[in-house]
């Protein structure tokens, strides 16, 4: 399906979103549909050169969510050992302990 091109949006008055709501069919989710939903997602630094297991309380209300591990440096996504502890918060385990403030996880509420 080809999306058509918009000559003017005026993002500002929201025309984008009533464009593309009008454009995309029934099976894609809209952009109102993503602004309509309650907080999706979390983010936090953590590290402190000491522990090695971390509680993150994301307050997301599932357990139905995606944990990523990033570098704050880099930006690269690393392997560590994650379990859900709750509805509300995630155990994230290092092999080693990290350094303070050297690393960013990201929650996202999948259902």
């Amino acid at each position: 399906m080809a999306i058509p091109y918009f000559d003017s949006l005026d993002l500002n008055g929201n025309r984008a979103r009533d464009a593309a709501d009008a454009v995309l069919p029934q099976d894609y989710v809209t952009l109102a549909q993503l602004t309509a939903s309650n907080t999706i997602g979390f983010a936090a630094t953590i590290g402190n050169g000491v522990s090695v297991l971390f509680n993150v309380v994301h307050g997301l209300n599932s357990t139905d969510v995606l944990v990523q591990v990033q570098e704050v440096v880099s930006g690269d996504v690393v392997g560590v050992g994650v379990s859900t502890n709750g509805v509300n918060s995630v155990d994230v385990t290092f092999a080693v302990a990290p350094a303070s403030n050297s690393f960013r996880v990201i929650v996202i509420r999948a259902a």
